[in-house]
C-alpha cells in the first residue's frame, strides 16, 4: 500500500537506543565526542526518513560538525547559556543543510584544462610544417 504522506520517519525503538546509548558514551569526551554524537545522532534521524519515498542521506563532514559544534559550545559558555535559545534551531538548519536525496552527490568540478605550451622563439607560433632541413 503506497502511502500518501510526504514526509515519514521509519526509525525504531530498537536502533534509536543504540543511537542514546553510543551518544551518552561519546558526550563524556569533550568536543570531540559531542562532534561525534551529534554526526551519528543526525545521521540515524535522516537516515530512517524519507521524502515522497525517497531516502535521506547526511552528508556533513566530522571536521566541519566538530569546529560548529566547538564555536557553538563556547558561545553557551560565555553568554551563560543565553545562547542556547539560538543553538538549538541553528543546529536543526546544520543538520537541514547536509540532507540530499540518497545518490544525490554534488558533481566533482570538471578538471581544468592544461594550458597550451608556448611556441619557441625560433619558431612562429602558427606553423604547423617543420622547419626545412639546410644542407
Amino acid at each position: 500500500m503506497q502511502s500518501d504522506k510526504v514526509l515519514e520517519f521509519h526509525g525504531k525503538a530498537g536502533g534509536y537506543f543504540v543511537v542514546a546509548i553510543v551518544t551518552w558514551i561519546m558526550t563524556y569526551i569533550p568536543f570531540l565526542g559531542w562532534a561525534f554524537a551529534f554526526n551519528y545522532a543526525a545521521d540515524w534521524m535522516v537516515d530512517n526518513t524519507t521524502v515522497r519515498g525517497k531516502k535521506l542521506a547526511y552528508k556533513a563532514g566530522y571536521g566541519e560538525t566538530l569546529g560548529f559544534v566547538a564555536v557553538n559550545f563556547l558561545l553557551i559558555i560565555v553568554t551563560l547559556g543565553i545562547y542556547s535559545f539560538w543553538f538549538v534551531p541553528k543546529s536543526y538548519r546544520y543538520v537541514m543543510d547536509h540532507v540530499s536525496e540518497a545518490g544525490d552527490m554534488p558533481a566533482a568540478p570538471a578538471a581544468p584544462a592544461a594550458p597550451e605550451a608556448p611556441a619557441p622563439a625560433d619558431k612562429p607560433a602558427d606553423s604547423t610544417t617543420p622547419p626545412a632541413v639546410q644542407g
